[in-house]
């Protein structure tokens, strides 16, 4: 799966998938690089790090290889959010823990809202995508690596099941390092903050000041870093 993550991926999706009312289909990069494009755009779009950029970056950047690709999710007859897979162990990630078999990194972007926000959508695209990773493709973990500034993710993780395990400094961010098993999202399913009732979120893991001069975070990694920082939310 490592070295064909891509192809192995994708052989497992119809043309178009669906989960919870949701439509996942293959980017199609001619169709939803000015959609993406405006998304990227957005002020809460910053932790994607690719804010002014034209489209022919954004389509280099955004290009399938055997080791990442992006899925488009729609609603409603629009599309809503964008979700890229990643193999960690060709992932600057992967120099930050022991990568295992199974193990599925994700990134996401919600599109702004149109409208009134919706209450609880937000969950429910994470909550799909986790389905989607962990029962659909049958990963056995789902891998996250979020900025620690972007606090509106680190509660929506927790009500998914993703919990971080360390923070971690990437050549790009300071962030969480987060994992979350089928086992994990079917616990917190059944746990009250996940039908929307607020829970205190546990304690998030700090990087110390020596951690910072550590030359294990912040040697150049081997492996090209993501331009792309996951999982920015519009609406919660």
């Amino acid at each position: 799966m490592a070295s064909q993550f891509s192809s192995h991926c994708l052989t497992q999706l119809s043309a178009i998938t669906s989960i919870n009312g949701f439509q996942f289909r293959a980017l199609d990069l001619k169709q939803d690089l000015p959609t993406l494009q405006s998304w990227f755009n957005q002020e809460y779009a910053q932790f994607w790090g690719m804010q002014g950029l034209n489209l022919a970056a954004i389509e280099n950047l955004m290009a399938a290889t055997q080791h990442k690709f992006a899925l488009i999710g729609e609603w409603q007859g629009k599309a809503l959010f964008m979700v890229e897979l990643y193999d960690p162990a060709h992932d600057e990630i992967g120099h930050h823990y022991p990568v295992a078999p199974g193990d599925c990194g994700m990134h996401l972007i919600i599109a702004p809202p149109d409208g009134s926000p919706i209450n609880g959508l937000s969950f429910k695209v994470m909550d799909a995508i986790a389905q989607l990773v962990l029962e659909k493709l049958a990963f056995n973990r789902l891998v996250v690596e979020p900025d620690q500034l972007n606090s509106k993710i680190h509660h929506l993780n927790s009500r998914v099941g993703i919990r971080y395990e360390k923070a971690i400094q990437l050549s790009t961010k300071a962030a969480y390092l987060g994992f979350c098993t089928a086992a994990e999202r079917q616990l917190a399913s059944s746990t009250p903050s996940s039908m929307g009732f607020a829970q205190p979120n546990p304690a998030l893991p700090t990087l110390a000041k020596q951690d910072l001069a550590s030359p294990s975070l912040t040697k150049p990694s081997s492996l090209a870093a993501p331009v792309t920082s996951p999982m920015t939310l519009s609406t919660l």
